[in-house]
């Protein structure tokens, strides 16, 4: 190894002595290379409900003590909140799922309306999110929810949640229809499923930013084919 070394040494220092002698004239030159180096983001969401979550579930059915046994007209905490535990800005999107049936209510006052197809459970949108649409969902029945369309949005403009925020819930609690008993309803299990969507903020498309906007851009890359009306 250490004959190599001296030969090869040797081979470098010859050709620089004839270069130098034979007056070869040549040209310094030279080279570098910066290999640019980027991250790529992430954008990911939590779907949380605080403070339906501190609700006991003394039976370990998966169902809050609260959500047990409704009556009508009774109003429960539910509180879902979307955070952004991803690394760049998101705009936010969520569907509710709300089971429909056809039945009769009553008013205030107890006097019944007609039968009709309803909301099991109700509910008031809070400030920050902004309605887009509704989707019926059906099987070989009928109609059997509602899937609605919320924005995390001011106006017609989507509002950009950034890393390690969270949107404001997008209700705080769900009122059960105050329907006519003997209709089917009694012990029967309803869920009311909430999905949360999030893309990025910059470079959407040419600068989008109306829920509308956001939202194709959002379906046409994961295939969603729900129209929301």
């Amino acid at each position: 190894m250490k004959n190599k070394t001296v030969k090869g040494l040797a081979v470098s220092l010859g050709l620089i002595t004839i270069m130098s002698i034979g007056g070869i004239s040549a040209y310094f030159t030279d080279t570098d290379t910066q290999t640019n180096k980027f991250t790529v983001g992430k954008v990911t969401v939590d779907l949380t409900e605080p403070e339906w979550d501190k609700y006991p579930d003394k039976d370990n059915n998966g169902i809050p003590d609260q959500a047990e046994d409704l009556t009508p007209n009774k109003t429960i905490v539910k509180d879902p909140v979307i955070t952004n535990t991803g690394i760049n800005e998101a705009f936010i999107f969520a569907t509710v799922e709300v089971p429909c049936r056809n039945i009769i209510v009553a008013n205030a006052d107890g006097t019944r309306k007609p039968a009709a197809l309803t909301d099991l459970y109700s509910y008031t949108v809070n400030p920050g999110w902004v309605k887009m649409g509704t989707y019926d969902v059906r099987d070989g029945s009928g109609v059997i929810a509602h899937r609605y369309l919320y924005a995390y949005a001011a106006s017609n403009v989507c509002t950009a949640l950034e890393a390690g925020k969270a949107t404001t819930p997008i209700f705080s609690e769900v009122t059960t229809a105050n329907a006519i008993e003997g209709q089917g309803l009694e012990q029967q299990k309803f869920e009311m499923p909430i999905h949360a969507y999030a893309i990025q903020t910059s470079d959407l498309n040419g600068g989008k930013t109306a829920p509308a906007d956001v939202w194709t851009v959002y379906t046409n890359q994961n295939s969603i084919t729900e129209k929301y009306n």
